[in-house]
């Protein structure tokens, strides 16, 4: 870095922090990077524009770029790739598990009137994932993928209901302005996200975290998904097992309904 003489005491701590992070970079926003390093946001962006850099985003897609190879844990076998980067996933969602706030939003669906899942894009499929493996204990809830429905159903919303909403980013601007909505009619939010700090988590009453970054590059696979489906398939589970007894009654009726169809 030629111009590291030329930088201030601040904009040095900036520079110093980008070196030694490198491709974690990419997964941060300009709000916790600066409140990791104790430096303000136009600081930040003052330093990366005089090391080359239009922007933030410009230096996160470089470092992608140049990142690519180590961030996808390469192997000459890309089986072995894919499958090392989901078991990774699942591994690294589990140890920012914080189980108190697992069994606050368990304890919220379990309270809940009407239970909504905000997801668009990728997340989306997530959401549609979570209302069938709800609906298949009982817990009847609504998926929905477009903003504009999304922003209808939350006007709608009163105290006793609750949405989840997925956003792996936490700042896709048409669930934020959905959940300010809800938020106003004291909805309760449970945010699915890979950032604490992000507007999705700031809005919530619960926050679970997820580990499945993708880089710029490689944004909608599946390693994602993957580590929502991880956290669904907890709240799933949780909720099931509070439940017991009504969960495996309604198993027993839906394959008994099943086999009947099967038969004739």
């Amino acid at each position: 870095m030629s111009c590291y003489p030329s930088l201030s005491k601040s904009e040095r701590k900036v520079a110093d922090y980008i070196l030694s992070e490198k491709g974690n970079i990419i997964y941060e926003t300009l709000q916790e990077m600066s409140k990791k390093i104790n430096v303000g946001e136009a600081t930040i962006l003052r330093c990366v524009r005089k090391i080359g850099f239009s922007g933030f985003q410009d230096l996160k897609l470089q470092i992608a770029k140049d990142d690519e190879p180590v961030t996808k844990n390469y192997h000459e076998n890309y089986i072995d790739t894919i499958s090392s980067n989901m078991t990774e996933t699942i591994i690294n969602t589990k140890n920012v598990l914080d189980i108190k706030q697992l069994n606050k939003a368990i304890s919220l669906i379990q309270n809940s009137r009407k239970l909504l899942f905000y997801g668009v894009g990728a997340s989306g499929l997530a959401a549609n994932e979570a209302q069938s493996r709800f609906v298949r204990m009982g817990k009847i809830g609504v998926s929905i993928t477009d903003s504009h429905f999304q922003l209808m159903y939350s006007a709608t919303c009163t105290e006793d209901d609750v949405i989840i909403a997925l956003s792996l980013s936490g700042y896709t601007l048409d669930i934020v302005e959905s959940l300010k909505v809800a938020k106003k009619k004291k909805t309760k939010i449970i945010a699915i996200t890979n950032h604490l700090l992000s507007p999705v988590a700031e809005l919530a009453d619960c926050v679970l975290l997820t580990a499945g970054k993708e880089s710029l590059l490689d944004g909608g696979s599946l390693i994602g998904k993957i580590s929502q489906l991880y956290i669904i398939d907890l709240i799933c589970t949780g909720y099931a097992l509070l439940n017991k007894e009504n969960v495996l009654e309604l198993k027993a009726k839906t394959a008994e309904l099943l086999i009947n169809k099967t038969i004739t």
